[in-house]
């Protein structure tokens, strides 16, 4: 798996259809403040302490994003 950037696990979180928020009460609600809440990766479900995706979802929704951008271009 190629090192994704800070941005890149920004941008992956608000594509990706697994993202699951680790800071989300089981009633839905916040636990952290809005500012904390930004989607990333790092604070998804699936991520791991090897900074990972335990669903090997990044280099997938990365190379989707690369498609979408060259069909833009």
């Amino acid at each position: 798996m190629n090192m994704a950037s800070k941005e890149q696990l920004n941008k992956i979180a608000i594509f990706c259809d697994k993202y699951r928020n680790k800071n989300r009460a089981s009633d839905g609600s916040l636990k952290m403040s809005a500012q904390e809440e930004r989607k990333s990766c790092t604070n998804c479900t699936h991520f791991t302490k090897d900074h990972t995706c335990e669903l090997n979802l990044i280099d997938k929704v990365l190379s989707s994003l690369a498609m979408e951008n060259e069909l833009k271009s």
